[in-house]
């Protein structure tokens, strides 16, 4: 067998690439909101906010993927797409139980309303049991169905009783003019309390409503309401918080986490945060014990223990891409849920974080701008690790290296900004393209680079007569201060202008500055003075005395220099 191994590859694929992207947009409003904000945290209403987003990203991804399972044949193409599902309903299911505890800041007995949603959205055994139920291939009636009854206590136990008894209505032997088993549990189920926390009710108001309404559970179990009915005593035991009965129907349940909603519903339905961890413990040894737990379940039991430490450690050690770890704990950083010994020991899991992240995705070229965008919000060290790697970016064309630049003068990068220009310069001046060369010299304001480039040019006129590139030239405004060579070839190039104007005044005046300054390489010399022939064969006086004096100083400097450069003629 031959194995195709590659490294860093989970963010390869095209909804990886959609989850990068926009996740990364999301996280750059926030790293400008904290910036806004200083040293205060972000508020809970805002950091829920970014939450959202965060995980309706994920989500769409998620669906994406599920809609592409048809798509593919190949069976390598499946594994990696059912992989990939995997790790996507994994990272969905732990970051919105994350929210719910971390985050939402819910009060007592709220937070049981929002695990019983959470686990209806994550779990719907329920919804299958019933939809098998009303489907069958068989065409049986539905109380017929070998599932009616799990599908019954399934949604009893996640707290759906108005749908629970619209399927024991189902039943043929539920008749509601008569008062039998079937029309005891249709009350109990109907007169269940629910917490009406946004209705105004006080927690012990609802305390007092449900301890009544156990206790009337409880009366009718002893009295043998459903002892002809084992399906329904079952449900009814459910009813009344009974232990054992949860270990009965763990197999409806599926896994601890379930069984702690179920659990806490209907034996602590006001409970708080900080008493999770204990139930959760209860709910472990009713599905087998510590030993049966897996990555997830630790995961999920640290969040209930509201550890986001070991929350972050074990989606670092189990899961197989650094997206969760990286947004989620750069989410509670901000608002400073986070709590340590140090602000340094936070400060460098933060940067440590983001660069682990940053290494999965820095083999995807495309990534370029988001990498750099991580990057420079990852710690104190931000701006060392941007500078090291806009050094490194393969700049394939000049529309990508006019985006690089532009992040280094975002970031205050000038020496990689000048780097990059001297390197583009050079490329342009081994494709001969001299033009290009000197656009990118004169950003890079490299003085000696700039003097070669305009030495090129002033070659390419004096053996062909002709400038090249002389939209630039004609361009080129205060930056041929870059270098006195450019200076001259900008001065010479608006002689010609000015003579081809007929400006010959002007025309001549700026040729002896040139001369007389010396501004001008000594070698090019003889051509200004021969540029200086035909104006003193003008009508109009173009140079007087003065003007004629110096010149003729500027000759013989010239004649000199060639007797001390030839000196055996």
């Amino acid at each position: 067998y031959l194995h195709d191994v590659r490294w860093n590859f989970d963010m390869h694929s095209p909804v990886s690439r959609k989850l990068v992207n926009e996740s990364y947009l999301v996280f750059a409003s926030m790293q400008k909101q904290k910036s806004q904000l200083g040293d205060k945290p972000i508020s809970n209403a805002q950091l829920l906010k970014f939450s959202r987003n965060y995980r309706s990203i994920l989500r769409s991804c998620l669906m994406e993927l599920h809609n592409s399972q048809d798509d593919y044949e190949d069976h390598e193409r499946e594994n990696e797409l059912t992989s990939q599902i995997q790790l996507y309903t994994m990272m969905d299911l732990i970051w919105s139980l994350c929210e719910i505890i971390f985050i939402e800041n819910l009060p007592d007995g709220v937070i049981l309303l929002r695990l019983i949603e959470w686990c209806k959205w994550n779990f719907p055994v329920a919804d299958e049991l019933v939809s098998s139920v009303m489907s069958s291939k068989e065409d049986l009636p539905p109380h017929q169905h070998p599932d009616f009854w799990d599908a019954t206590t399934a949604l009893v136990l996640q707290g759906r009783v108005t749908e629970a008894r619209n399927l024991l209505n189902l039943h043929p032997e539920f008749q509601a003019q008569l008062y039998d088993s079937y029309s005891s549990m249709d009350e109990l189920l109907r007169k269940m309390p629910v917490y009406s926390y946004h209705k105004g009710q006080s927690i012990s108001e609802f305390e007092i409503k449900w301890k009544h309404w156990q206790s009337e559970c409880r009366k009718r179990l002893l009295d043998g309401d459903f002892d002809t009915k084992p399906e329904l005593k079952t449900i009814c035991r459910i009813l009344t918080g009974e232990k054992d009965v949860f270990s009965e129907i763990s197999h409806i349940c599926g896994n601890w986490y379930q069984m702690l909603v179920t659990y806490l519903l209907y034996n602590n339905p006001t409970t708080k945060v900080c008493d999770l961890y204990y139930h959760s413990q209860i709910c472990i040894h009713m599905c087998g014990g510590q030993s049966e737990l897996g990555a997830l379940d630790n995961i999920l039991l640290a969040a209930c223990a509201f550890d986001i430490g070991q929350v972050i450690r074990e989606c670092c050690d189990h899961l197989s891409s650094w997206w969760l770890p990286v947004h989620l704990y750069d989410l509670l950083h901000a608002n400073g849920l986070v709590q340590s010994q140090t602000n340094e020991y936070e400060t460098e899991l933060h940067e440590i974080l983001i660069l682990r992240f940053v290494e999965s995705l820095i083999s995807v070229e495309s990534y370029w701008s988001v990498v750099a965008g991580y990057l420079a919000n990852c710690g104190p060290r931000s701006m060392q690790y941007l500078a090291l790697f806009v050094q490194r970016i393969p700049l394939s064309s000049e529309k990508k290296a006019s985006k690089v630049l532009r992040l280094c003068e975002k970031h205050n990068l000038s020496n990689e900004a000048h780097s990059i220009c001297r390197q583009l310069a050079l490329q342009a001046l081994r494709e001969k393209r001299t033009g290009a060369a000197l656009s990118w010299c004169i950003k890079s304001k490299d003085t000696s680079l700039a003097m070669h480039i305009a030495d090129r040019m002033l070659n390419t006129y004096a053996k062909s007569g002709v400038f090249p590139n002389i939209d630039l030239i004609d361009y080129l405004g205060p930056t041929v201060l870059v270098s006195e060579r450019l200076t001259f070839l900008g001065k010479y190039r608006d002689f010609h202008k000015l003579y081809a104007e007929a400006q010959y005044k002007e025309a001549g005046d700026l040729l002896l500055s040139l001369l007389v300054s010396k501004i001008a390489p000594i070698e090019f010399w003889p051509s200004l003075i021969m540029d200086c022939l035909p104006l003193l064969d003008k009508e109009d006086l173009i140079y007087g005395v003065e003007e004629t004096t110096s010149l003729l100083s500027c000759l013989n400097t010239l004649e000199q220099n060639e007797k001390v450069s030839n000196p055996t003629d």
